[in-house]
């Protein structure tokens, strides 16, 4: 069990909050696995050249066999010739994915979160802060929270549930990056130099993640 230091939407710190969840004994292979299919299943894999069946032309022997001197050819789309087709070109693969099981993945996951709580917050109230839209107000939260919005600093949070004025209010800050639980992902965990989760967020995490008694 570890605890991290827990915040207000004002700033002001108010104790910590224990954070107890499941943790790989092999953690580091358990985590570059969930990374690597998470970054191969990002690629679209849409680059896609044509072979010599497949360009257009070429039905017809360009010249004689014999008397011209020049190499036997048959079609003028051959892979040698400008305009023809690509040997051992991309192709592309449809429904291609590296799969991970479900109880591994959620085992990357928190264990991920458990690695990140020297450098995670947890903030008591901040979901039910946001009437309005408004860039301004997320800037001041983070400007009371320390947060450097302007370097290249890495600040994550982890909210319960998407809220619109949550959401919109985050969207054009720098550097923030404002996912729900269920679209989390170790890669942007591991990136990120700041974490802040919602307390109920920090809940959620442990009816998913916790050790069950």
């Amino acid at each position: 069990m570890a605890s991290a230091p827990m915040a207000t939407f004002e700033g002001a710190k108010t104790g910590t909050a224990n954070v107890d969840l499941k943790v790989a004994k092999a953690a580091a292979y358990v985590v570059q696995r969930k990374v690597v299919a998470e970054q191969a299943n990002m690629r679209l894999w849409t680059a896609r050249a044509k072979t010599r069946s497949e360009v257009s032309g070429g039905g017809r022997k360009p010249y004689a066999q014999k008397g011209s001197g020049r190499a036997r050819r048959g079609s003028s789309r051959s892979p040698l010739l400008v305009g023809g087709g690509k040997t051992f070109g991309p192709r592309q693969r449809i429904g291609l994915k590296t799969m991970m099981n479900k109880k591994e993945a959620k085992l990357a996951i928190s264990t991920a979160l458990m690695g990140a709580v020297p450098r995670m917050t947890v903030l008591a109230d901040f979901e039910t802060n946001f009437a309005a839209p408004k860039t301004q107000v997320m800037k001041a939260f983070l400007d009371r929270l320390e947060v450097n919005t302007e370097e290249e600093e890495g600040t994550m949070m982890i909210i319960k549930e998407r809220h619109e004025n949550t959401y919109l209010s985050a969207r054009n800050i720098p550097y923030l990056n404002l996912r729900t639980l269920d679209n989390l992902n170790v890669r942007d965990i591991l990136k990120a130099k700041k974490l802040f989760v919602s307390k109920g967020a920090l809940d959620t995490l442990h009816e998913r993640y916790g050790e069950k008694p």
